[in-house]
């Protein structure tokens, strides 16, 4: 297969990075979520503030609904779950013919789990279906596209997504550290010519940052900085 475009590798970029940010924001919303229900009603703040959202909820109650269904927003929220969901989709569907029929079906399969959960006594549960499939599409990412440059562009997204989501909520180093080796071993597959490019400048702000293991929250306005820039267009 020739160069890919560059409206094509930003809608795979953008694929893995709004398909992880459904899967880790879900995944650390539950921690919060419990600490909800065990009495800490306002400890929803704190998610936001990790997010940097401003806190336009009023309450726990609202900040369920309004962040992962949009619902009771003036607005739709562009942070929330359902319109990563939304973004994820849209981007699925223009690169159909790349990723494939099947991959494309789990994140469809996943928007509608996760919309069918809105109204579910049991919030974490009823979610279950939609992180599986969430992770199926990954697999069949992997098998369909475990070699080319189409593959190598949606894991650099979703990496970055994943270490920056890492960063914002203190994940242990270890974990920081294990996702960063996999970026790294990604980045160097990149073909040149391919329209987007690693910043060699960025990369080293993150080798460094991680190298600081728990201090790294020291450098957190830094390291999201540089994971923003990391993956760049080429100037023309």
């Amino acid at each position: 297969m020739g160069i890919i475009s560059v409206e094509h590798s930003s809608n795979l970029y953008w694929l893995g990075r709004y398909a992880e940010r459904i899967y880790t924001t879900l995944y650390t919303f539950f921690d919060y979520y419990d600490r909800i229900l065990d009495k800490d009603k306002d400890c929803y703040k704190v998610f936001l503030g990790k997010l940097h959202i401003e806190d336009k909820y009023g309450d726990h109650e609202s900040f369920i609904r309004g962040y992962l269904y949009n619902d009771g927003v003036a607005e739709p929220d562009t942070f929330s779950v359902s319109a990563a969901f939304g973004f994820a989709q849209d981007n699925a569907l223009v690169m159909r013919d790349v990723i494939g029929s099947e991959s494309l079906a789990y994140i469809i399969l996943a928007a509608d789990a996760f919309h069918y959960s809105r109204d579910a006594h049991n919030l974490r549960l009823a979610l279950m279906p939609a992180v599986d499939y969430l992770l199926a599409f990954w697999g069949s990412i992997d098998d369909k596209l475990a070699s080319g440059e189409e593959g190598t562009i949606i894991k650099c997204g979703k990496l970055i997504e994943r270490l920056d989501l890492y960063f914002r909520f203190s994940y242990d180093h270890r974990l920081i550290a294990a996702e960063h080796e996999k970026l790294c071993h990604v980045l160097r597959h990149i073909r040149k010519g391919n329209p987007y490019f690693y910043n060699t400048k960025q990369l080293s702000v993150l080798v460094e940052v991680v190298g600081m293991k728990g201090r790294y929250a020291e450098r957190l306005d830094d390291v999201l900085n540089c994971l923003g820039r990391l993956f760049e267009r080429q100037s023309a």
